[in-house]
């Protein structure tokens, strides 16, 4: 089977993923519309590709000293936390489609997408042992190494979409205070998240 084939299929494992991205891709969809969303996703989409790249090239070593991945697993938390927090705190809102959409730019959305995913020191750990199990199991030539995650890539960021796509379709259902649950949720969630990284942090670099 060709290695992007294999790759759209090994996609559809992270089908189910529930990081942080997850939720604030779902939250965004909902409260401000599915456009926005898909720049979330974008995001998303190009912190995987950066960091596929980087160790698809070997350039790993580069990340993966103690001291860069404490502070960026600190500075990661904190946007976590920061972004948690907020969504505490953020008073509810429901969009209609005949509501103009301005509480935050697509460059904006875009850009939160790329920190929450790419402030995540489990990702880069993530994709180093992906590279390094396919590299073993495929035994495959840098090209074909590209074409699967190529493929996986495409799987995932499609899959991203289409969560989007649901939440929007399904946000007729939701009322202020389901979205009031819904941010408080994903704050919770959100701090659990940056405790966690913390934890490893300490137990693994301090």
């Amino acid at each position: 089977m060709p290695p992007i084939i294999n790759g759209l299929i090994f996609g559809l494992i992270f089908l189910f993923a529930l990081g942080p991205a997850f939720f604030a891709l779902i939250q965004t969809s909902i409260q401000q519309g599915l456009k926005k969303a898909i720049f979330l996703a974008v995001g998303i989409s190009i912190s995987d590709v950066f960091y596929v790249v980087i160790v698809l090239l070997g350039m790993t070593k580069a990340l993966e000293t103690d001291d860069f991945k404490f502070w960026m697993g600190i500075f990661g938390a904190g946007m976590l936390s920061v972004y948690g927090f907020y969504s505490w705190f953020k008073t509810p809102k429901i969009h209609t489609e005949n509501t103009v959409m301005d509480e935050s730019s697509n460059a904006k959305q875009f850009a939160k997408g790329l920190f929450l995913n790419g402030l995540n020191p489990f990702i880069i750990v993530s994709w180093a042992t992906w590279v390094s199990a396919i590299a073993i199991n495929f035994e495959y030539q840098f090209n074909e190494q590209i074409q699967f995650f190529g493929g996986m890539l495409i799987t995932i960021f499609t899959m991203d979409v289409g969560k989007a796509f649901v939440a929007h379709r399904l946000k007729h259902l939701v009322t202020v205070k389901f979205v009031r649950g819904m941010n408080r949720t994903v704050a919770v969630i959100l701090i659990l998240f940056s405790l966690q990284i913390i934890y490893f942090l300490l137990t693994n670099y301090a």
